[in-house]
């Protein structure tokens, strides 16, 4: 997943104007205007309190003193002088980089609701303040009101149509919501502007990959870490798109450096996890996925993946304490249904199972593998019209799938009802000529039929294709 960027919070220097000193005073004028935050702050206290200055430099020294209590980190005093400046009338643009500035404060000290009121008073004033719509901006894209950011984000680039920043911020969003197109747009402008931009290469790739395109989603990765060889999401991003061509050493590879330069990267650590298990190590992707879990708890396609680990070394109930997780973390589950499924199946408790592959397809009511489990789950349980009714739905999405019609033929065999037997197995076997348990069906259906001369030449052919295999009715 790409992480949405957040453009840079900026906040204005509000020392445009010089404050006009007495004769006394211009030591501190001078210290207030441009002085060390702590001196500057000594020297603007003096000018606020002294009575012989006139009420526009002591206007200003307060706007001073307030960015320099804000450069200190002392929030509560610089809003409290901005507050204080506010209530005095300045001209619209002057006011609107205040209210920018307690926004920022506001923003600062967690009160979002108080910094989108400055922010939106801050661009009603001046609606060509660029800052005041990108800031407000980065606290709709924490909200998760990305129309609204968009929008912020549109205004602020056309104010400032050479800031790549604001571009990337706005196609991390697009990518984030799954508008590819929009985010390798905004992705490349910025580039254009500024080629050096490593986040924007790295945010085009992440939505080229994305899109399918692994080719240049790698081109673009290895281009973000050209310039910030660093850049562990990119040597992430590298990896699965290496991973998504096939490649898995080089996607371990990356991996392996996206660790190294930050070992708390879970998603690098899950994604090499997975490599392994796609691999046939499912040791290894047991080790990965476990410090993937160890660092997020809540990472539902670790336990997914690790419980499919498990299965393949028929740990059936390490298997099921990872999909039961998964499940209670979301419900909506389909894969973790329908693998716990296969894992009681397994055990031969059939009733859980069967409930797990019924979760399953009511989920995803399309979900083909569910049914052909549920049928072997229900015709292992003796219901043979459970399993015809599964089996049916398999075989309406592929006709061609041979193991289907065998099991359907199976099922019709155990309820007699031979024609529909011998048609679905006979359609198995011009599907797999080698399917030795289709030819012991169909013969033992030729039997019941008292078509001994069919039933001899299937058991011959069944002692050809398996000498040593017994003729009877096997699961």
């Amino acid at each position: 997943m790409l992480r949405i960027i957040f453009p840079p919070i900026l906040a204005l220097l509000l020392l445009g104007v010089t404050i006009r000193p007495a004769e006394a005073q211009t030591g501190d004028a001078l210290r207030c205007s441009g002085g060390k935050p702590e001196i500057a702050i000594v020297a603007c206290t003096r000018i606020i309190e002294d009575k012989r200055e006139d009420a526009d430099n002591r206007a200003i020294a307060l706007r001073n003193r307030a960015f320099s209590y804000q450069q200190n980190g002392d929030i509560d005093r610089a809003i409290a002088d901005y507050t204080t400046a506010l209530k005095r009338p300045e001209q619209h643009r002057l006011q609107a980089k205040t209210h920018l500035n307690r926004g920022l404060m506001y923003f600062r000290k967690g009160d979002e609701v108080d910094a989108l009121a400055d922010y939106g008073q801050a661009v009603t004033l001046d609606p060509t303040l660029a800052s005041a719509y990108i800031n407000r901006a980065t606290i709709f894209m924490k909200r998760g009101e990305n129309d609204r950011a968009i929008a912020d984000l549109t205004q602020a680039s056309v104010l400032n149509s050479k800031d790549g920043e604001i571009l990337v911020s706005r196609g991390s969003i697009y990518a984030h919501r799954g508008d590819h197109d929009r985010a390798i747009a905004d992705f490349s402008k910025a580039i254009e502007i500024d080629p050096s931009n490593a986040m924007a290469w790295r945010g085009r790739g992440f939505a080229y990959r994305a899109m399918g395109d692994n080719d240049r989603a790698a081109a673009d990765a290895a281009e973000a870490i050209r310039l910030d060889p660093n850049m562990a999401t990119a040597h992430l991003d590298l990896g699965l798109s290496r991973q998504g061509a096939g490649d898995a050493a080089q996607a371990i590879a990356e991996f392996d450096k996206a660790i190294k330069l930050n070992p708390q990267n879970t998603q690098a650590i899950k994604a090499r996890g997975d490599t392994y298990l796609a691999q046939g190590d499912p040791d290894r992707a047991i080790a990965d996925l476990s410090r993937a879990i160890g660092l997020d708890p809540q990472m539902i396609s670790a336990y997914t993946n690790r419980g499919v680990a498990y299965l393949g070394k028929a740990n059936w109930d390490l298997a099921i304490a990872d999909f039961t997780r998964a499940i209670a973390l979301d419900p909506k589950q389909y894969g973790a249904y329908l693998n716990r499924g296969q894992a009681l199946e397994a055990k031969h408790d059939r009733d859980p199972a069967i409930a797990d592959f019924t979760q399953a397809i009511e989920i995803n009511p399309a979900a083909v593998d569910a049914y052909r489990h549920r049928a072997f789950s229900r015709q292992e349980a003796g219901d043979s019209r459970g399993a015809i009714e599964d089996y049916s739905r398999v075989i309406d999405a592929n006709p061609k799938d041979s193991e289907a019609l065998r099991g359907r033929g199976l099922a019709h065999l155990h309820l007699h009802q031979t024609s529909a037997a011998i048609a679905d197995l006979s359609a198995a076997i011009a599907l797999n000529r080698n399917d030795v348990r289709a030819y012991r069906y169909r013969a033992l259906a030729y039997e019941e039929k008292n078509d001994i001369r069919r039933a001899d030449l299937d058991e011959a052919t069944v002692l050809r294709l398996d000498p040593k295999g017994p003729i009877g009715i096997v699961h």
